[in-house]
């Protein structure tokens, strides 16, 4: 029984050693989810107002990804990432209303409790940096955890 407890309690060790020193990572489906509150929101070169910014939040639950403004539900899809790419790539695909099936491509970079994500909408070309100039249909969202 004993030589069981040594062997857990070195297993926490090492675990807690890892994450103290950085050597240990979680991966990104696992760091995005949980609640987000906007910080700042650029839509097609224009700064959205602050109070439209207070009404954002962002849910990543599972492989679901829904944005609210206040009780509305303005996107609400499944997603998934590609960590390979240099940005990191997010597609996000609706699940209801007129956007069900359609996927909007994006990038996104997540330090800390900040999460950076630039997309466009289905059938636009995805973005290819953290830029949301005017005619670019781009949406740049930066989100803090909550």
């Amino acid at each position: 029984m004993k030589p069981k407890i040594f062997v857990c309690g070195l297993t926490l060790l090492f675990a807690l050693a890892a994450c103290k020193t950085g050597t240990f990572q979680m991966n990104d489906a696992q760091a995005l989810q949980g609640a987000w509150i906007c910080k700042s929101a650029v839509v097609n070169g224009k700064s959205l107002p602050l109070e439209t910014v207070k009404l954002l939040r962002l849910t990543i639950i599972g492989n679901r990804y829904k944005t609210e403004k206040g009780s509305e539900v303005l996107f609400d899809s499944t997603y998934r990432v590609n960590t390979s790419n240099t940005p990191k790539q997010i597609s996000m695909v609706g699940t209801e209303g007129e956007m069900t099936g359609k996927e909007a491509h994006g990038i996104y970079s997540l330090q800390m409790d900040t999460l950076q994500i630039c997309y466009t909408l289905p059938g636009e070309p995805s973005p290819t940096s953290f830029e949301s100039p005017a005619g670019s249909k781009a949406y740049l969202i930066i989100w803090r955890r909550l």
